[in-house]
């Protein structure tokens, strides 16, 4: 009786130490995924929900209004990530973290496998280069860049 006493004591040990390697291989995996770029994650959730945003108002309106407040608030988020992209250009760990960060904030609409296409998109996108608040709403440069993204 003893023996299988030991045996049990043994067995939940093992599978206590089990569970405690695997979770920490899970948090590492999660990690490792996200890459480890904070600053680059958050920028990248608010690119994608930026796109979202602006994405859900074209389909709505067939039209991009750069006189209402939420596109403009929209576009600045975007104008930001093409700046911290351009900043940090050839930084693959930035890169990596971005795209994290862009599925996070995509609603399900920004995936894994179009989220290095929109990346490459807002890198390229020269008429976001030179928007403002104070320009934004009669820069036409801006709204034709947004264009070609949210396509």
């Amino acid at each position: 009786m003893k023996k299988i006493g030991i045996i049990m004591m043994c067995v939940a040990a093992l599978l206590f130490a089990s569970c405690g390697s695997t979770s920490s291989t899970t948090r590492s995996a999660v990690s490792s995924a996200l890459g480890s770029n904070t600053a680059a994650t958050a920028n990248g959730t608010a690119c994608g929900q930026a796109i979202i945003g602006l994405y859900n108002n074209y389909k709505a309106t067939k039209k991009l209004d750069m006189t209402n407040a939420s596109n403009i608030t929209n576009t600045l988020a975007l104008v930001t990530a093409y700046s911290q992209l351009k900043n940090n250009k050839g930084n693959k760990d930035y890169r990596k973290s971005f795209v994290s960060g862009m599925v996070l904030g995509g609603a399900g609409i920004i995936t894994n496998n179009n989220a290095y296409s929109l990346v490459n998109q807002i890198e390229n996108a020269a008429g976001l280069s030179s928007t403002t608040r104070s320009n934004i709403s009669t820069a036409a440069s801006t709204v034709s860049s947004i264009l070609s993204i949210l396509q």
